[in-house]
């Protein structure tokens, strides 16, 4: 359709440079930005880099269809997550079991895989949909035990709610997918909204994630240019690790 005029290509840029944005806001603002009585730029970085997630999300779910080799997609991903667990922790001055968003998505892969298995055999889609509520509860168990998983079940599972739509064909499928991931974005914030103790702008950061579905609802299905494959895997770490070294020598 003529308003679909983001390619997969313009919409992972577009994540990209919103990644970047919020992890400079994270990293130099934790350290540097309060200092220097900069706590609005902190805010306003930290906004716009809401954007991201989702997008990210999105395309983990559309790999998980279009690689041509599973193992290889998975492998990629943990090898990366496990390369960017170190630097995460240190420029970000973290819980030494917080862990970084591919293990988020690895776990998403892994209900996917469960997903598969349902529709090459529905005899045994109680056996999987039991591995996918044990894999939700395994999230919390995690949590309890001090491992946290970026974005917890929100994480998780807004990359599952793009899989089962993304190739449904009933007339209004993008509609309901797009309603539950708007209900998933709300009802992620409310949760930590009721953790926040004073009502300030820093408390409804966490609705800006609502942006990313217009600029999803423009996406055309065409590849784009300037998307290098293996663009995102190496951008991760590094981006993150050229900030951490850049606020040592400031």
């Amino acid at each position: 359709m003529q308003y679909k005029i983001l390619s997969r290509s313009a919409l992972k840029w577009i994540a990209l440079i919103t990644m970047l944005i919020d992890h400079i806001g994270a990293i130099i603002g934790s350290t540097v930005f309060e200092s220097w009585q900069l706590g609005w730029l902190y805010d306003t970085l930290r906004t716009i880099g809401r954007v991201s997630f989702p997008i990210f999300a999105f395309f983990i779910a559309e790999g998980w269809f279009y690689t041509h080799s599973k193992k290889k997609y998975l492998f990629t991903l943990l090898i990366f997550a496990i390369i960017t667990q170190p630097i995460y922790y240190f420029a970000l001055n973290i819980n030494l079991f917080d862990l970084n968003i591919l293990f988020t998505f690895l776990l998403a892969i892994c209900v996917f895989y469960f997903i598969d298995l349902i529709k090459q055999d529905k005899s045994l889609s109680f056996v999987y949909i039991t591995l996918i509520i044990a894999l939700a509860v395994l999230v919390f168990v995690l949590d309890a035990l001090g491992i946290t998983v970026n974005y917890g079940l929100y994480g998780v599972f807004l990359p599952v709610v793009f899989y089962i739509f993304y190739h449904a064909n009933w007339r209004y499928s993008k509609l309901v997918m797009f309603l539950i991931v708007a209900i998933m974005m709300i009802l992620d914030w409310l949760t930590r909204f009721l953790f926040v103790s004073q009502i300030t702008f820093n408390a409804f950061i966490d609705l800006f994630p609502l942006l990313s579905i217009p600029l999803l609802l423009l996406y055309n299905g065409q590849k784009g240019r300037y998307s290098p494959k293996w663009l995102f895997y190496i951008f991760y770490p590094a981006h993150i690790l050229i900030i951490f070294l850049f606020t040592l020598l400031i």
